[in-house]
């Protein structure tokens, strides 16, 4: 049961948050929506919560418009953090469990197991606000996990995390996506997501600028670049390529920009006929990299968004 965003549009005033953003989460995959601070994410996911009505559209569940049942079923995890300070860990994410309806023991039960993934079992009795950062991070995920939610949005998860906390957490996601969960996550951290989400929503300024699946998206780019080391006499095997552009070409090695449509394996071969290939490898862009290019299509010819 997938989630469709449809030609959602929203202002404050005068300004313009989302101007018409469409895309489709889909169960059992990581959906990243990326973009830089101030782009739009945040609206997004209120007005995906209900908590701001969108000016246009609409937000689709299971082929109908989402409803407050529906709402009340998913996990939320919003960038300030909820809790209550003076609270114990475990009896923190217990209530949120009993909030979602579950039993005291299935709750009970659930925060123990939460919190033992997350590495925070031995932090049951510890106030939430003697906790570090990253730990009330995690704490947090755990409250909006407890009641295993079909549906998880999240928003700004890696915030002040450190290296392991991180893999600790994109672990947690990855196998609620393993198992048949819709995942969606907002982040301005785009290399940081980039081996997390199968697919990409990017906004900039209100607007869609790059959406599908991360590998293809990488793969098909015009930012793609063939390294060799070719032993050759000359780069007369080049002019069978008229539209692939020699970034550099110091001694045997060389550096080609692919454009789409151009598959580097016919270079490669192509390399290997004229002489002999002792290296090579294909450089794809990062997800930084393909967001500034799509940044910079939306610039009219004054510049000017």
């Amino acid at each position: 049961m997938g989630l469709e965003i449809h030609d959602i549009a929203h202002s404050f005033g005068d300004r313009t948050a989302l101007d018409r953003v469409s895309f489709d989460i889909a169960p059992g995959v990581i959906t990243g929506l990326l973009g830089p601070n101030g782009a739009g994410k945040t609206t997004l996911l209120r007005i995906m919560l209900g908590v701001l009505s969108p000016d246009r559209g609409q937000v689709r569940y299971s082929d109908r418009p989402v409803g407050e049942e529906d709402r009340r079923q998913w996990g939320y995890m919003p960038q300030e953090r909820g809790l209550y300070p003076g609270m114990p860990a475990g009896d923190q994410v217990t209530y949120f469990g009993r909030l979602h309806g579950l039993s005291g023991r299935d709750a009970t039960s659930n925060a123990h197991a939460l919190l033992a993934e997350l590495g925070l079992e031995d932090r049951w009795n510890d106030r939430t606000d003697k906790l570090s950062g990253g730990m009330q991070q995690r704490l947090q995920l755990a409250a909006s996990l407890v009641h295993d939610p079909s549906v998880m949005v999240l928003d700004e998860p890696f915030a002040g995390l450190d290296p392991l906390a991180v893999e600790s957490l994109s672990e947690t996601l990855r196998l609620r996506a393993r198992g048949g969960r819709t995942v969606l996550f907002s982040s301005h951290q785009l290399d940081l997501v980039q081996d997390l989400c199968q697919d990409i929503a990017m906004v900039d300024h209100g607007r869609t600028v790059l959406l599908g699946s991360v590998s293809t998206l990488r793969a098909s780019s015009d930012r793609r670049q063939l390294r060799l080391h070719v032993m050759a006499p000359n780069r007369d095997w080049l002019h069978a390529y008229p539209d692939v552009t020699v970034v550099t070409d110091e001694a045997d090695d060389l550096r080609l920009a692919l454009p789409p449509g151009i598959d580097p394996l016919d270079v490669l071969d192509a390399a290997r006929a004229a002489g002999k290939v002792v290296d090579f490898g294909l450089d794809l862009p990062t997800l930084s990299q393909l967001f500034l290019s799509a940044a910079d299509r939306t610039l009219d010819p004054a510049g000017v968004r």
